[in-house]
């Protein structure tokens, strides 16, 4: 996903749902300059500090860290004290967005998740499954990833098993 290159019209939809043009122009430039193609991970149905653990352990990026000053609010680039209580979740589900279409733009797609059977919620309602699993199957016009690969890291040995 390039700066110049807009998302799909149906991506773009759910975008504009968070974040204005101008926090989705920051974002994906970040992303350009922070994402190492293939290795970043999604994640649902966990805390997010059991994700990141996982995920600095085995070299890849949440959300978190691809947005690097951009999600930390020591820094002068993040918007978290200028949106309020109410509006910082919302850019960071514009943020979610424009990741999970970064990723979608790869090959692989890694996402954490509970075991069988909990596996995902069974509303089938999480942020995941309502919008970043479509994204990255490319429902939303886009391109898919070719693999969706699920590791389940509360689970001993499993944590290291795709």
């Amino acid at each position: 996903m390039t700066t110049d290159r807009p998302a799909p019209s149906g991506i773009n939809e759910a975008i504009r749902e968070w974040i204005t043009a101008n926090e989705e122009k920051e974002i994906r430039e970040q992303f350009q300059n922070s994402c190492v193609r293939n290795r970043q991970v999604l994640w649902s149905g966990m805390h997010r500090e059991v994700a990141q653990e996982w995920a600095d352990k085995h070299g890849f990026q949440t959300l978190t860290t691809a947005m690097g000053p951009l999600m930390d609010p020591n820094s002068p680039k993040c918007p978290k004290a200028t949106k309020g209580h109410k509006s910082w979740p919302k850019y960071v589900h514009g943020a979610s967005v424009v990741f999970a279409c970064y990723i979608s733009e790869g090959d692989i797609a890694t996402v954490l998740s509970q075991p069988p059977p909990q596996r995902f919620h069974p509303s089938g309602r999480t942020y995941y499954q309502m919008i970043e699993e479509p994204i990255l199957k490319g429902k939303y016009g886009n391109r898919p990833v070719r693999k969706i690969v699920v590791v389940h890291p509360t689970v001993g040995k499993a944590a290291e098993f795709t």
